[in-house]
């Protein structure tokens, strides 16, 4: 999808928010493309978000480092406790370090099956690390956490 077609839709204009710009709304497009191969419970394209040594830090000492990790990890979670979930959540923060380098920070959680709030235990704050590689934004590392007093994810 082009950054230009997103900018145009309303449903994007709402996740977008505050930030504006065009370079603002090419790093945002790496968690839309996260949220929308979880919605697809696509291990495969959750890897390929990330770069190959991209790194992925979660509740309960989960750390896996590089696609094939990441993969695996990920294809084992939609077999088992995630299967048939997807996850949300919105931009707070967008730093750009370089030209080539994001922080992002946002807010959001995972959706139960069927559900389109939030429940208060599985909500995350979010860490993303985004770098452009061959004109691609990736993800170099994502971390969250609970986010709120009834948060109480782990993996």
């Amino acid at each position: 999808m082009s950054t230009t077609t997103q900018a145009t839709r309303p449903d994007l204009d709402a996740y977008y928010g505050p930030f504006t710009s065009e370079k603002e709304k090419e790093v945002l497009g790496v968690p839309l493309r996260l949220v929308g191969a979880w919605s697809r419970n696509d291990a495969a394209g959750v890897a390929d978000t990330f770069t190959d040594d991209g790194i992925l830090i979660l509740p309960g000492d989960v750390f896996k480092k590089g696609r094939d990790e990441i993969f695996s990890f990920m294809a084992a979670a939609y077999a088992g406790p995630f299967k048939g979930t997807g996850v949300t959540g919105n931009p707070v923060d967008v730093r750009f370090v370089n030209d080539d380098v994001a922080l992002l920070r946002t807010h959001g959680g995972i959706l139960a099956p069927g559900e389109t709030e939030i429940a208060p235990e599985l909500a995350v704050r979010s860490t993303w690390v985004c770098v452009r590689r061959d004109g691609e934004w990736k993800l170099a590392g994502y971390q969250n956490s609970p986010r709120g007093a009834g948060a109480t994810l782990r993996w």
